[in-house]
């Protein structure tokens, strides 16, 4: 039936999770925590709380092999702690994939070494669009916004999310939403002089 599934027991005696896959066992712990009374997910101890899981028997498979989420980055920028923390929620609802939209034409956000550039000018716009694009007269921020996250940061990010079982799927947009990169390598794209003009997005220099 699948790494992923696990059929777990409770009765007075015992608590037994069993799995072929280690997938399968992660998932059944899940399940338990969500049994037992919300304040286990409390960060402080809690005090006069009936620690008891319901006697049941749950043979537990998916439906679908892909169970995914998404987050862009590009958009608003989020500390790798929030990233955890997303993520511990995905393993929470046994979501499995985390579709990490890493650029577009408001910022680029992966450190790329050999292109320095990307981070150093597509990782930033100088201000942000108030509302609506189609909205007249467009209103913006006027303030400087952006960041990226580092190969370190993002391999400590794939490696939190593999030791839950969660796959990481970068988006990386090309040859379209490409203007934080085409901002910061102008080669890569012919019309940037002929539509500097009427860029609304504020990444280009």
């Amino acid at each position: 039936m699948g790494k992923e599934v696990y059929h777990l027991s409770v009765t007075n005696g015992a608590v037994i999770v069993r799995a072929k896959e280690p997938a399968g066992l992660f998932y059944g712990m899940q399940t338990i925590c969500q049994l037992l009374p919300a304040a286990i997910e409390s960060s402080t101890k809690v005090d006069n709380i009936p620690w008891q899981i319901p006697a049941v028997e749950i043979t537990d498979v998916p439906r679908f092999v892909w169970r995914g989420q998404h987050l862009d980055v590009s958009r608003h920028l989020v500390s790798v702690a929030f990233i955890r923390k997303y993520i511990d929620n995905m393993a929470m609802h046994k979501l499995n994939i985390f579709h990490w939209h890493l650029t577009d034409d408001l910022g680029w956000r992966l450190e790329i070494k050999k292109y320095p550039k990307l981070t150093q000018v597509g990782a930033w716009r100088k201000e942000t669009l108030i509302g609506h694009i189609d909205e007249e007269p467009k209103k913006f921020d006027g303030k400087r916004y952006g960041g990226f996250y580092t190969q370190d940061e993002a391999k400590e990010i794939v490696q939190y999310a593999k030791e839950r079982f969660i796959t990481v799927v970068p988006e990386i947009e090309m040859p379209g939403h490409a203007t934080a990169a085409i901002a910061a390598y102008p080669e890569l794209g012919g019309y940037r002089q002929a539509n500097r003009g009427s860029n609304l997005l504020g990444c280009i220099p």
